[in-house]
């Protein structure tokens, strides 16, 4: 397969660190590096919070259009919703597509209070998913002096995004809201940074990501053509110092990945 070469080769002259992983779950070609390596998960953690979410939406156990109360003192930097003013409701869904579309960490927290970090973690087991952990909430730092940290893998990533997609662990309608909302992100300088496209929103057809990032971390895992028959789980981990080599070593392996994909597409 000349598209597992290519990606080698592009993994072999990284630097840093690099763990990658793709699957063509159509086809079953898999192309595995270093894919056990545990990273920082950075916000790739919030797929395992969404998938948590999601699951107890579909057995009952809460409703998606439950409403959080942003209450005073409770955001925290990044995403959108520390800019806004205290007092809103917002209902769950809401607050997941703000975790993954703007990597939101005050929607992130509220849904780790909801949910429980406990929980995460027992559903990462139950998964099978024994290098990822929750241990903290988003910008805790007092949790990580403390020794608690968020770390996942590419193949547990690339896991949990197959089961996101397209597996028995979640009922149809819930894989196909958590492909919405991930084809909503909007941190689109890795995986998509090389895909030619006309109009920037015609990557919600194309890729369904999410995106992590921290000082020497630069990730991006996603599947493309979610839509169609022959969807690829692709899952890129990067720890460096180049911070642009990581993110242009994402941006070549999602190029590859489309231009070999996409004939079969047409």
């Amino acid at each position: 397969m000349a598209w597992t070469r290519t990606l080698k080769k592009e993994a072999e002259k990284f630097s840093g660190i690099a763990g990658l992983v793709v699957h063509s779950l159509a086809a079953g070609e898999r192309l595995v590096r270093s894919g056990d390596r545990v990273f920082s998960s950075a916000s790739l953690i919030k797929l395992g919070i969404l998938y948590t979410l999601l699951s107890k939406a579909a057995e009952g156990e809460l409703s998606l259009d439950e409403r959080i109360e942003l209450t005073e003192g409770t955001a925290v930097d990044g995403g959108l919703l520390h800019k806004t003013r205290p007092g809103a409701k917002w209902r769950l869904d809401d607050l997941a597509l703000l975790m993954i579309a703007l990597s939101d960490n005050t929607a992130t927290n509220l849904l780790i209070d909801r949910l429980g970090i406990s929980e995460v973690n027992a559903d990462f087991k139950k998964l099978g998913l024994e290098n990822t952990v929750l241990g903290r909430k988003m910008l805790d730092f007092e949790a990580k002096k403390a020794g608690r940290d968020n770390f996942t893998t590419a193949a547990d990533t690339a896991r949990i995004l197959e089961i996101l997609h397209s597996g028995e662990e979640l009922p149809p309608e819930y894989r196909s809201r958590a492909m919405d909302i991930l084809s909503a992100q909007k941190l689109n300088g890795k995986l998509p940074g090389l895909i030619p496209l006309d109009d920037p929103d015609d990557l919600e057809q194309l890729l369904a990501h999410k995106t992590g990032e921290l000082p020497g971390i630069e990730h991006d895992a996603g599947v493309f053509f979610f839509k169609s028959k022959t969807p690829v789980v692709v899952a890129v981990l990067t720890e460096g110092r180049d911070r642009q080599e990581a993110v242009d070593l994402c941006a070549q392996v999602g190029r590859v990945i489309y231009e070999s994909f996409r004939e079969i597409e047409g």
